[in-house]
């Protein structure tokens, strides 16, 4: 940012001196008809030393001390007086010339006015700008609070009970890095009014393989307490022929820094199938164009199999794959506190690639995110954008993790969170054969979570704000309605998308359960019954 300034210090007179000529008597005065002052000093200001991110200020002009900038107008002469003539002096240096009075008889007395102060006008105008501007701004306070109210009730993002994309958290927010930065973030559109580009060509969910045998999760090796050659450098060369940069693209496939969304992945088949998250991709199996780079710096187009928004999970295919290297997985299971764990991934994007970043297992089974059904295992290695959908690995060259997010908030660092191998196995697997996960129920609603902050400005509880309901799902013709609140599931208290999910799990196709919500326009609670339905999304 450039930042130009000028000292500016017009209409300032500095004391001086009384010279002998203003002590002399008026009719000895010199005449200063002809009084020509000399310029104004002009110099280049010393230049401050540069800081970060600020310019140096630079031939900044600086005035004199007298800030004399105008040309004096020549003084009054005198009225019936003749100055005596007197040799020539020197002009006064950086000084405005000494004015003489003039001087009223009674043949000439002074005019109208003449010769009194004048009314300071400036007070009126300041007093009035005052309270103008005093106006405007209450006008823009009650207008910014009547913006932030509306925004509150609006501003969460919509989401649906098979979809964890957008839901709101409070501090510190638990996001999802990937390729954008700074957090899972929905790609910009360039001109809002035009609809996001769909392209059906990435459905792959006709790629499923029905005959796929399932994801093998291995024991430690057998030396694993004898053998110190079990390290980072071995758990490297092991995993990182495996991974893979995920570059999703709103329009056509271009250029890598041309990316909307950037991720990592994990080659699980020699045929191409890839394990990542399912933000990377948008939650969608159309929402962009995907292009895959291998660590050979070979490059494939792919699709999407199939994708699971409950556990950040997403499977893609690529095309024309073969003799890839898959990754071993070894058992989350059996990780203990304190053991190793490192992260390979594209941390900032694929200009990274293949970086590696080491800590330890921080904690297992963490309920961290109140989007999900995860269990997590927490580490300090960092996970940085870019790093979503890459293998956690233990010294044994085993992916024993998925990243997929971090607490991002200036008072923490090093909190990253992983999936277990465990829990991904059976989404994984359920992906590949049929594109879904299969006995996944749904009520068939989108909605918002009311946060803390909404419940108490508004007086509201916690639960689900319903947005849309599906047609012909489970909620379709029934009491419930847009803007009401699902407040229970069953017995079980519903008050983020993670309960739902969870109680949810209990359930399979045609079950019926009972829906508590709370009506914000009468200030009632109601309960419905609704058939449960597979969810094939």
């Amino acid at each position: 940012m450039d930042n130009n300034f000028e000292n500016d210090y017009y209409g300032y007179e500095p004391q001086r001196p009384v010279t002998e000529h203003e002590s002399a008597p008026q009719e000895e005065r010199p005449d200063v008809s002809q009084f020509q002052p000399q310029k104004p000093l002009m110099q280049e200001a010393a230049q401050p030393a540069e800081e970060q991110g600020f310019n140096p200020i630079q031939h900044t002009a600086v005035y004199g001390e007298d800030g004399f900038s105008g040309t004096p107008q020549p003084p009054v002469a005198p009225v019936q007086q003749t100055p005596q003539a007197q040799p020539p002096q020197p002009p006064y240096q950086g000084y405005y010339a000494p004015q003489p009075q003039p001087v009223y008889s009674a043949a000439q007395p002074p005019a109208a006015g003449e010769g009194k102060p004048q009314k300071n006008k400036v007070n009126t105008a300041l007093v009035v700008t005052v309270i103008v501007m005093g106006v405007l701004l209450l006008a823009a306070l009650f207008g910014l609070f009547g913006f932030s109210v509306y925004t509150a009730r609006n501003s969460n993002n919509n989401s649906n009970s098979g979809n964890s994309n957008g839901f709101s958290y409070e501090i510190p927010e638990f996001t999802i890095p990937d390729g954008n930065g700074g957090g899972f973030q929905i790609p910009q559109i360039p001109n809002a009014t035009e609809a996001p580009k769909t392209h059906e060509d990435t459905d792959f969910s006709d790629k499923v393989d029905k005959d796929y045998g399932g994801l093998k999760l291995s024991d430690k090796p057998s030396d694993a307490q004898t053998n110190s050659g079990y390290n980072a450098e071995y758990a490297f060369n092991a995993v990182s022929d495996s991974v893979v940069s995920v570059l999703c693209y709103q329009d056509k496939i271009s250029d890598n820094d041309k990316a909307d969304s950037q991720g990592s992945g994990i080659v699980i088949s020699a045929d191409g199938f890839v394990v990542t998250n399912a933000h990377v991709i948008g939650n969608s199996k159309t929402a962009y164009a995907i292009k895959v780079v291998a660590a050979d710096k070979k490059e494939y187009t792919a699709g999407v199999v199939g994708f699971d928004s409950r556990t950040d999970l997403a499977v893609l295919k690529l095309v024309d794959a073969k003799d890839l290297k898959a990754a071993a997985f070894g058992d989350s299971e059996k990780l203990q506190l304190g053991e190793d764990l490192i992260i390979i991934g594209n941390p900032g994007g694929i200009d990274f690639q293949n970086s590696m970043a080491k800590g330890i297992v921080s904690a297992l089974n963490r309920d961290a995110s109140n989007k999900n059904i995860v269990k997590y295992i927490q580490t300090d290695a960092a996970i940085n954008p870019g790093n979503s959908g890459g293998p956690a690995v233990n010294r044994y060259g085993q992916v024993v993790g998925i990243a997929s997010a971090k607490i991002a908030d200036e008072k923490y660092e090093g909190m990253g969170f992983c999936i277990p191998s465990a829990q991904a196995k059976k989404i994984i697997d359920s992906l590949i054969k049929t594109g879904y996960v299969e006995g996944r129920v749904k009520i068939g609603i989108s909605g918002k979570a009311v946060t803390t902050a909404d419940s108490t400005r508004y007086n509201l509880p916690l639960g689900i704000m319903v947005s849309t309901i599906d047609k012909d799902g489970p909620c379709d013709n029934t009491d419930l309605q847009p803007d009401d609140i699902i407040t229970k599931l069953d017995d079980a208290k519903i008050t983020t998308f993670a309960e739902i999910y969870e109680a949810l799990e209990a359930h399979q196709p045609g079950d019926k359960v009972k829906l508590g919500f709370y009506r914000e326009s009468d200030g009632k609670e109601y309960e419905i019954e609704i058939t449960l339905q597979e969810d094939k999304r």
